[in-house]
């Protein structure tokens, strides 16, 4: 089990990076101060894009600079595998620094937020996010992403860009979660951002990212908000097989549930 430090007083900068935007918080003794979130695509084989793209950090006394594994590996043990090192030691003067998964973030602050541990923490993002704490609040010390992992047995289940496989809770729980079921749900969509489109079908998340804002203001239209709900609604029903699955391995008694999917009419 690994402890992970839980006192917020003082002046903390906090960055999540994400498949489809960077979200940033400066925190001064609990009080958030500011906190801020700028697109990018995680998939962009320019390291200048990603160099734009850590402003939105820099601004928050941050930076972010994302080399892309197709770069040498020279390259990619010099810049990406001490990244996090170097940010705290050139922007924050050698600061200590810890680094865990936003699961594993939704989990501690779950565990901070009730007094009580056997927390899951799910995070559904572009993916699905997730963590666990004991009951004493400790982490696992071992890798708690299920978003890989078998979750619809049906031979004919959905596939995605990152495994051989079918059925990976990744696409029922999460960013993608919603947007294959967007046009099922009544959605008004472009022509590339329907299921079958390659870009809906690729590595990149930014069109993800689009669709879902329009599922989120199909929400609020009158008109279309009883069909949109049930992208919601199925979603809801994955998520309950997803934690009792989870139980067979984990003594969960809590789940918090946070991420950009979460956000909007829809899960109100």
């Amino acid at each position: 089990p690994i402890v992970c430090g839980k006192v917020a007083s003082g002046c903390r900068i906090a960055f999540d990076l994400g498949k489809s935007d960077v979200k940033t918080v400066a925190v001064k003794d609990g009080e958030v101060l500011h906190s801020e979130e700028t697109e990018w695509d995680v998939t962009n084989p320019d390291p200048q894009y990603h160099q734009r793209h850590g402003r939105g950090v820099r601004r928050q006394r941050g930076h972010l600079v994302r080399l892309l594994p197709e770069r040498s590996k020279d390259i990619y043990k010099e810049k990406v595998v001490p990244i996090f090192k170097n940010i705290a030691n050139n922007e924050f003067g050698g600061v200590p620094i810890k680094v865990i998964n936003d699961g594993e973030v939704t989990a501690v602050a779950g565990s901070q937020m009730i007094g009580e541990g056997s927390l899951l923490g799910i995070s559904l993002g572009s993916s699905e996010g997730s963590g666990y704490v004991y009951a004493d609040g400790s982490l696992t010390g071992w890798i708690n992403e299920n978003a890989y992992n078998p979750f619809d047995l049906n031979p004919e289940g959905p596939g995605n860009v990152w495994s051989p496989h079918r059925g990976d809770a990744s696409m029922y729980l999460g960013q993608r979660a919603a947007t294959r079921l967007a046009k099922k749900g009544g959605v008004d969509l472009p022509e590339d951002m329907m299921p079958d489109h390659p870009n809906m079908n690729c590595a990149s998340h930014v069109h993800h990212a689009q669709c879902l804002k329009k599922i989120q203001a199909a929400m609020k239209d009158p008109t279309t908000e009883p069909q949109a709900r049930k992208i919601y609604e199925s979603i809801g029903v994955y998520m309950g097989y997803a934690v009792a699955q989870y139980c067979e391995y984990l003594d969960i008694k809590n789940v918090l549930i946070l991420g950009r999917v979460t956000t909007g009419l829809g899960t109100r």
